[in-house]
């Protein structure tokens, strides 16, 4: 397994960001949070095993999302492509 090269930044605002990963079969994203957001996740090709308080295998096209204080990792068992979207709670509550 290789550490995952770093994702694409396609917005990066106030409110939180959106994430472009593009992984090859066998890449990894360790295990880490994102404090203070909510994550959303969106395999949009591929097969991704996702760790959060379970782990699930998401094909292309399928869609979670977790509390960014809970860890999260990815393994891709394909090629993959996987957006992730962090709002910050904290910017979200105070509008």
């Amino acid at each position: 397994m290789t550490r995952a090269a770093p994702p694409e930044i396609l917005t990066k605002t106030a409110s939180g960001r959106t994430l472009l990963f593009t992984l090859q079969a066998g890449n990894v994203i360790p295990p880490h949070r994102h404090p203070d957001a909510q994550v959303t996740i969106a395999v949009l090709s591929g097969e991704v095993e996702v760790t959060t308080v379970g782990t699930r295998t998401l094909q292309g096209g399928e869609v979670i999302t977790h509390v960014g204080a809970e860890e999260v990792s990815m393994h891709a068992r394909q090629a993959s492509r996987v957006l992730v979207c962090l709002l910050n709670e904290s910017y979200h509550s105070e509008k």
